[in-house]
This record gives C-alpha cells, structure tokens and sequence, in this order.
C-alpha cells in the first residue's frame, strides 16, 4: 500500500516514473493495468520466495550464519533486476533513482545519480524486538546475530543514500542516527480518504485484526491477544465473534485455535475495506515491529475505533483516549474492548475522531507535499561520490 501511494503520488506531481519490480505470476493477475497507468514503462522480474520455516529457508539460513551479510539479501539479490537496473541507468535519462526498502540494495550497483531510499520500517528495530520475546535459545541466538548485520547493513545502506524517507518522526530519528550526514524526510503511510466511506455499522458483537499472517509480527500479535486477552473479553461480552482477516494463514497455525468457535480466519481478501467495515472494534495487539501501522489507518478513514498497544501505534499522531484507545497490559486491552462493545456512541465518536486526524495527517494530500519537500531537497543536492571501500560487505560494481 505504501509503495502504491508513493507511485500514485509521484506521477500525480508530475513525474514519469519507470518500475522495476519483483513479482509472482499470480501476483499480476488483474493488477498490471492499472500499475502501467501509473507508470507506463513496467518491468516485472519474476521472483519466488522461499517460506522462512520451510526446509529450504531454515537451511538458507543456517548458511547465511558462515556470511557477513544479513540473510534477507540472499533472498532478493537477482541477476536478472540487477541486470535490467543498469541497462536503465545507462540510458542517462533519471534525474533520480528510488529503492524501495534497503534490501533492494543488494541489485543496485555504483552509480552518479541521487539515491532516494524509502524505509518503511527500521528493519534492525524489529528484529531486536523480537528477541524480547522468542524463548527458543537456538532462535534467540539466530536472531541476535542477524539483528548486528541487518543494522550494519541498514547503516551503510542510509550512508549510500542522497536523501532517505521515513514513516514517523520516530523512524526519523532512528535512521539519523545511522546516518547523521544523510537528510531523512518524513513521508509518512498514508490512505485515500475518498476511497473510504465511513459510517458503516457492524453486529454489534466483532472484533477484527488484519495483516499478513505470513509476518511473523502478525501471527504473533494474533496469539497474543487469543491466549491473554480474548477469554477476559468472551467472559464479560458473550457472543463476541473475532474475525482475523489477512493472507496465507498456514494450515498449522489455524489448526492452533480450531477449539475456539467466536474465532474465524478469512485468508486473503481481494478488499480489506467491506471486511473493516464490517467490524465495531478493529484491535492492534502488537508487540513486534517498526514503521507505522497502516491497518490503525484504514480503520480510521473507516471511522472505526482502534484498541492498541503503544508500540501498534508508534509513530501516529494519534491523540490516546480520544482518537485512539491504548492499552499494552492484557486486562486493560480486555476492558478497553469490553467497554467499547458496550457502548456504540463511544465508539462512534472516537471513529468520528480518528477519521479527522487521518484526513488532517495521513491524505493522499499530505503525502503530495512530503514528497514535493523531497523533491526540493534532491533537486538542489550536490550527488555524492559513492566508495566502494566505505561500505564494507557490499558489492556495487555490475559484473
């Protein structure tokens, strides 16, 4: 969604913009058309990723122990998107060129023309946070390991960049840190607030969390809240119905709650937005992860009312108690829910509340601006002359 923004957002300021993009050949079913009206000049390099808890991805990753770079690299560095990156750039023709998250690094090479690095979250963040919560020694250690060359490889991606683009102030300042000389800019997640109506009224008696249950942030935030918080809420709100909207639930993981009747999994849905509205409570029970949530925003443009910990809510101006509701103990999330489901006016004027902090800071509008304050900045910017020496572990020059 944050990358469709960006796209959108950009041609609508004038820009042509030519993608280059990994896909799945059933990912471009029914998209391709509308991505090519945004961006005319589409190149899709095929790629297909191995599941991390497969065999394949468990043995990945234990050689990526034995390799100074993180293992995520591993997974998206390509020939082929390398290969297509400079024959673009050797056209001459790019006042500017836009990676999409710091892994997608590893297929750019060396280059005299201003690098824009978006970073939708703080990647070293969310695997330190992690920790905090694994309790298997093996996958702490992994995990601990990983966290030092995905932060190293974030700070020599940071370093390499002309100018980078956060989602939050917060983000902002974690990436500052790993590049002091570099200007981060703001550019926040945003949604189009005329693509949502508010207004529409679920049952009365649903609960609703969305994300990719691929995500491992996801899973965990969905097991968190069933175990600790949902038997609290079922005792005091009975007929309570839960509904866990998001793609590729794995077969194991459903089968962890098949005992619990008020709890359904919808898999993938080819539209978030009937399902949100069809809620009276929309629930972000995170305890792992960084950037900021665009679910906690399709809910608000929907005039939902949000139940979150602190950190789901990280990096939203949100004001807690009015346009959000923030609790990060399991009794208080339970009451939070609870006292919502048991008063409809309350939760229609914190939905009313939360969808005028969306329109005032999250439009499509806002994130025009962000980005012609971007623009300004590069287009005035001396281009710095990138070494290969300065960025330990990192292989620029085309082969």
């Amino acid at each position: 969604m944050r990358t469709w923004s960006l796209l959108r957002a950009l041609a609508a300021e004038g820009h042509d913009v030519s993608l280059l993009t990994f896909a799945e050949a059933e990912e471009l079913d029914g998209h391709l058309a509308a991505v090519k009206e945004v961006c005319p000049q589409t190149y899709v390099i095929p790629l297909k990723l191995v599941n991390l808890s497969s065999p394949a991805g468990y043995l990945g990753r234990l050689r990526g122990l034995f390799s100074a770079k993180p293992y995520a690299l591993r997974r998206f560095a390509s020939r082929p998107m390398r290969e297509r990156v400079i024959q673009h750039l050797k056209r001459g023709e790019f006042d500017a060129v836009m990676c999409d998250t710091i892994f997608s690094l590893v297929n750019l090479p060396l280059f005299q023309v201003p690098l824009l690095l978006n970073n939708p979250d703080v990647e070293y963040v969310v695997l330190e946070r992690y920790l905090a919560f694994e309790t298997n020694w093996a996958k702490r250690l992994y995990a601990r390991f990983e966290a030092v060359k995905v932060r190293r490889w974030e700070q020599c991606a940071c370093q390499r960049a002309t100018a980078g683009m956060a989602c939050s102030e917060h983000d902002r300042s974690l990436l500052q840190a790993l590049a002091p000389n570099v200007p981060i800019f703001v550019v926040p997640n945003v949604v189009d607030t005329e693509n949502y109506e508010p207004g529409h009224e679920g049952d009365g008696r649903t609960i609703l969390y969305q994300g990719g249950m691929d995500w491992f942030p996801n899973r965990d935030a969905v097991s968190y809240f069933v175990e600790q918080m949902l038997p609290g809420v079922s005792s005091q709100f009975p007929g309570v119905r839960f509904v866990i909207a998001g793609r590729n639930p794995s077969l194991s993981f459903q089968q962890r709650f098949a005992g619990i009747s008020n709890l359904q999994f919808t898999g993938t849905v080819p539209d978030m937005r009937p399902i949100v509205s069809g809620a009276d409570i929309c629930i972000v029970p995170l305890r792992i992860g960084s950037g900021t949530r665009l679910k906690i925003l399709e809910a608000a443009a929907l005039g939902k009312a949000v139940v979150s910990t602190a950190l789901g809510a990280e990096g939203l101006n949100f004001e807690a108690g009015k346009e959000i509701w923030i609790a990060d103990d399991p009794a208080s999330f339970s009451q939070a829910i609870v006292q919502l489901l048991r008063n409809p006016e309350l939760r229609r004027q914190m939905g009313d509340r939360a969808r005028k902090r969306v329109e005032s800071d999250y439009s499509f509008a806002v994130l025009q601006t962000s980005l012609r304050r971007l623009s300004a900045h590069f287009s005035t910017s001396t281009v710095p002359s990138f070494v290969e020496d300065s960025y330990p572990g990192l292989d620029h020059r085309p082969s």
